[in-house]
């Protein structure tokens, strides 16, 4: 499996939708790079630490890896700094913090700080009221352009098509017409001719 069959395999679980900046970087090669001593590139450590724990939330730890052990949050930071206009960089860096402020005023805490019970009720309530408000003004939500980040990430790393996916790394060769060997014919009766 290639990078376009997982986009494509990523869009079909997203709606059908991947923006452009995010299909451009994955084609790009935007790829984590894992370092233990990383920094953030675009976002702020604070900002880095949330969508860290919005990506876990995601896609947690179970008997597959998960976002933390995938370094999703430096593929946002990649994609964002690298892939993203201006534009949407700004955008970006206002709903994350618009995020937080609903976040506190929610449930009491930062999104960090939560429990992660009340991290999962919380996104979840945040993806209903975003896909109503979707429908009416035509914008993607800051909960699904984060979503659509991390799970592009995730289906892009070397981790998920290699040992999620139907991944062969050396093709078998195609041969349309060859000759096969002569088998016992049946007849119409269903007997050995």
């Amino acid at each position: 499996m290639n990078r376009r069959k997982a986009i494509q395999q990523t869009a079909y679980l997203l709606g059908g939708t991947i923006s452009a900046s995010v299909i451009a970087g994955v084609m790009s090669g935007c790829q984590p790079t894992g370092e233990p001593d990383w920094a953030p590139q675009f976002l702020t450590k604070e900002q880095a630490a949330t969508i860290s724990e919005i990506a876990e939330t995601i896609l947690p730890e179970s008997d597959t890896l998960g976002a933390k052990s995938l370094h999703l949050t430096e593929f946002v930071d990649l994609m964002l700094k690298d892939c993203h206009t201006r534009e949407e960089q700004v955008q970006f860096t206002k709903e994350i913090d618009k995020f937080e402020e609903i976040c506190q005023s929610s449930i009491g805490k930062t999104f960090v700080n939560a429990t992660p019970e009340k991290r999962q009720n919380f996104l979840i309530e945040l993806e209903q009221n975003a896909l109503a408000n979707q429908e009416q003004t035509g914008e993607k939500a800051f909960i699904t352009k984060i979503k659509e980040l991390v799970i592009v990430g995730y289906f892009t790393s070397e981790y998920a098509i290699t040992e999620l996916m139907n991944f062969n790394p050396i093709p078998q060769n195609f041969e349309g017409c060859v000759d096969t060997p002569q088998k016992i014919q049946v007849g119409i009766e269903g007997r050995s001719a």
